[in-house]
């Protein structure tokens, strides 16, 4: 079963991040605390007789034995210790303070902004609902490896979860590892950024998928542009598709569309990008240098996140070219600082398939809900993304469903 949800409209404020795990939004600071090494019991009331009731059935058992030997009680007396350490152990296990904490194991963090956004989502929604959010960063950004420590440390404490959600990195290489860890740590497990499998079936029974799907993200990409270059008459369009390793199938999936539907089309992609707005800079600076050489000419760059789509920006900005005098630029997430961007109408970043992080927030607490109470629910809950677009792109085609041109 897959469940295809409408996303709703982009929107948001503005969000930084920082490596010691700060949510910084405007106007307001939200801290996830790590609680790696924090007391199981805290010292509430709860937990202060908890200790009364276990000290005085040790004390009774105690007694007991010492009354017993000194003859002071009868053998058949002495059969009533064991039913009252028994029920001293009930006792202990009823009254101990049941775990309100999920987990939220990332594949990247640092000058992630979608990211750092998505994470100050998952907080308030988990809040609104009483739980407490423990995150876990690698120590380097789409790290197998240090994602594997994660996990390792959360089964060993799965006691203290009531699930979690987790953002794989390297799936090609963690799958196996993935479906080990849900086999381990018992509690439900919602995958979400990426998914984990693409047939249901092979999901693990605590596990599912929520969130949108990277082939998704990079069709749309594809089909605006291939709209744009017959909207403004552009013939035989040269394209660069700036990328990352992470989510190939954004980049693949939009040079399919665009080879399908634009004749003469030619496309180079540069993939070594990380999803990093320096390394998009150069790649852009070094590809137009190139253009320029031969006396050619950059119709569009599509980016598979904003943050490289603000560093394409940035190159077209500041290098004086021919071979740039009408590039377009889209993304993909849907940053708060992008949007404004495009809102603008100003510069060649004209578009951006918006991710929305809220609405990703809700329907993966949403899932993770059911199946902690044992409901059904779907492996697969598949969002679907829209594409915002400067004013004057969505003027220009306002019937399309796919598209809005303002913040909702």
């Amino acid at each position: 079963m897959r469940d295809e949800v409408p996303a709703d409209g982009p929107g948001g404020q503005v969000a930084g991040a920082s490596s010691g795990s700060s949510v910084v939004q405007a106007g307001r600071d939200v801290r996830i605390v790590h609680q790696q090494n924090a007391r199981p019991w805290p010292l509430t009331g709860g937990a202060v007789l908890v200790g009364a009731v276990a000290l005085l059935g040790v004390a009774a058992v105690a007694g007991g034995i010492a009354l017993l030997r000194s003859g002071l009680l009868s053998p058949t007396a002495a059969l009533w210790v064991a039913p009252l350490a028994f029920a001293t152990g009930v006792a202990v296990a009823s009254l101990r303070p049941r775990s309100r904490r999920v987990f939220l194991v990332a594949s990247a963090f640092r000058q992630k902004y979608w990211l750092a956004g998505l994470v100050q989502d998952m907080h308030g929604v988990l809040d609104r609902n009483g739980l407490d959010l423990v995150l876990k960063t690698p120590e380097r950004d789409y790290d197998a490896a240090a994602q594997a420590h994660h996990l390792r440390r959360l089964v060993r404490s799965r006691r203290e979860y009531l699930g979690g959600f987790v953002l794989a990195a390297e799936v090609h290489r963690m799958r196996s590892e993935l479906v080990e860890f849900c086999g381990e740590v018992r509690v439900p497990v919602v995958f979400a950024d990426i998914e984990l499998f693409d047939d249901e079936a092979r999901y693990p029974p605590n596990a599912a998928f929520v969130g949108y799907l990277s082939s998704d993200l990079g069709r749309l990409a594809g089909q605006w542009l291939a709209e744009h270059f017959a909207r403004h008459g552009v013939r035989r369009p040269r394209v660069l598709i700036v990328a990352s390793r992470e989510h190939p199938d954004r980049q693949r999936c939009c040079a399919e569309v665009l080879r399908a539907r634009v004749d003469g089309v030619s496309i180079e992609v540069e993939d070594g990008c990380a999803f990093q707005r320096s390394r998009a800079h150069d790649a852009v600076e070094t590809h137009v240098r190139r253009l320029d050489v031969r006396h050619g000419r950059l119709d569009a760059v599509f980016c598979t996140n904003d943050e490289m789509a603000l560093g394409a920006v940035d190159a077209l900005r500041a290098t004086d070219s021919p071979a740039t005098g009408s590039t377009v630029v889209i993304g993909v997430d849907g940053v708060p600082e992008v949007l404004a961007l495009i809102d603008s109408g100003a510069g060649p970043l004209r578009a951006t398939v918006v991710q929305d992080s809220h609405r990703l927030a809700e329907s993966a607490n949403h899932v993770l809900t059911r199946m902690r109470h044992g409901r059904a629910t779907a492996k697969r809950t598949v969002l679907r993304p829209e594409v915002h677009q400067a004013p004057d792109e969505a003027a220009a085609d306002p019937a399309d469903p796919r598209r809005t041109s303002g913040r909702r």
